[in-house]
């Protein structure tokens, strides 16, 4: 499932590319469905948004032989944060993490990383109650940079993400 937020004024939407009927719900009225493209014009700015993410979604180079993708699970949040702030620590774009609702992290990681962070950069994480949160905190200065958060929206509503600070 795809999910494209589009934000009209102060009133965010949310919209489930992959849906048959192509919905979106508002955030304000959870039960209120909008008919994709009615009123909003959302199909258009979708549509817009999925061409930016396509552009950018380009290979530069394929992983050195040296390097691959690996999965590791964590019983808990500390846990996965002393495997990523161990020497040689992840960089950025190279790690997604999801915090579970459990406490434990699942994580796709390239090892051994591009280029090691160096002192003072390490990883942390961070719980937000909303995703309105999170953004907040995340756009307040220093601002993240691509590839330095890895941010899981768990079925709670609750945020929990990994990031890289300083930023």
């Amino acid at each position: 499932m795809s999910t494209v937020t589009s934000f009209n004024g102060r009133l965010r939407y949310f919209v489930n590319l992959d849906h048959p009927l192509r919905s979106a719900q508002t955030e304000e009225n959870p039960n209120e469905r909008v008919n994709f493209g009615e009123r909003l014009n959302l199909g258009k700015r979708c549509a817009e948004v999925k061409r930016k993410v396509a552009a950018r979604a380009t290979i530069d180079a394929a992983l050195p032989p040296s390097q691959h993708w690996y999965y590791l699970n964590f019983a808990s949040v500390q846990a996965a944060l002393n495997w990523l702030n161990e020497p040689l620590v992840q960089s950025a774009g190279e790690v997604t993490a999801t915090a579970r609702n459990d406490g434990t992290v699942g994580m796709l990681t390239i090892y051994p990383p591009t280029a090691p962070l160096q002192s003072p950069q390490r990883w942390a994480f961070e719980s937000f109650n909303s995703p309105t949160d999170a953004v907040n905190w995340l756009n307040e200065p220093a601002v993240q940079s691509d590839g330095e958060v890895s941010a899981t929206l768990r079925n709670n509503g609750t945020v929990g993400m990994f990031v890289i600070v300083p930023a």
